[in-house]
């Protein structure tokens, strides 16, 4: 072999091998990527169901803890005329300041906080008053998570009608909260949602947690109607979540080390569905916490 024909050899087996190192760099970088997206989705599905449940006063605790204050009485039935003397003498000796100051520690002492575990009700709550307050704090917080997540769904390549999507809905959801319009926030929410499941189809298509958003995306979809009383269209969603749980409770490998949760939450999605008999949005909502609940321990 000539010395050109081995110059040659030794040139082709660098370009080769600087070819192999950058494909296996760029798909270390395009992995990293997908598994940070895939956190970033998570949140997104964390967000907007809060948002979701906030609009209805659902909270997935059964307890939450509350802090009430306790007014103490004063023992006024002794020594009357002494405190009467001493309070004499402080306000001649105390200045407007010290005595604000005093006024400040006689009221705290004479109350008490105390905090205590309070049992959520869903048939005494009041769904038609959502605390908007909080909920416009909550969607600031997910348009501004947004504007970095957009950058990550592009660098994977996610559809671009998809992204154009997700991000005209959120400006269709801002102004729904800022209007405090709840038939309409609770329509952009559940479509909001709907783009998770095909965010993450497209990273990875046999991803099976898409699969139990998707179920999520039904059911979030379906509560969208029964709040308008379209009962018929609310209940084809859950029939259509249904028949998506079915498929995933069907698969071993995913239900493997999860049986009881998944047989719990597919009992509860048809005791879901039985609801739709009475047509009456406080029962419906009894059964749906408990579906969230269940659904989001899988």
């Amino acid at each position: 072999m000539t010395r050109i024909n081995k110059k040659v050899l030794i040139l082709l087996f660098g370009i080769i091998l600087i070819i192999f190192l950058t494909g296996c760099d760029n798909n270390s970088n395009n992995e990293e990527i997908k598994n940070k997206v895939s956190k970033e989705l998570d949140f997104l599905d964390t967000k907007i169901l809060n948002i979701f449940i906030k609009l209805n006063n659902i909270n997935l605790n059964n307890y939450i803890l509350t802090e009430k204050e306790i007014k103490m009485e004063e023992d006024n039935s002794s020594n009357t005329k002494e405190n009467e003397q001493i309070n004499s003498k402080s306000e001649q000796k105390e200045s407007n300041s010290q005595n604000n100051e005093n006024n400040t520690n006689s009221e705290q002492k004479n109350s008490l906080i105390v905090t205590q575990m309070e049992k959520q009700s869903i048939l005494r709550s009041n769904e038609n008053n959502p605390d908007w307050e909080d909920i416009k704090a909550q969607i600031e917080i997910l348009n501004e998570s947004w504007g970095i997540i957009v950058l990550d769904l592009t660098n994977i390549n996610i559809e671009n009608k998809d992204i154009l999507g997700f991000s005209s809905t959120l400006n269709d959801t801002l102004l729904g909260v800022k209007n405090e319009n709840k038939i309409e926030t609770l329509t952009n929410i559940s479509k909001l949602y709907s783009y998770i499941p095909k965010f993450e189809e497209q990273i990875n298509s046999i991803n099976k947690t898409r699969s139990v958003k998707k179920v999520k995306s039904e059911i979030i979809n379906a509560y969208s109607f029964i709040e308008q009383e379209k009962w018929n269209e609310g209940e084809l969603k859950i029939i259509e979540a249904e028949d998506l749980f079915r498929d995933l409770i069907n698969d071993m490998k995913f239900i493997k080390n999860k049986e009881y949760k998944a047989n719990k939450t597919y009992i509860l999605l048809k005791e879901l569905k039985n609801t739709m008999l009475y047509k009456d949005k406080k029962v419906f909502l009894v059964k749906y916490k408990s579906l969230l609940e269940s659904i989001n321990t899988m």
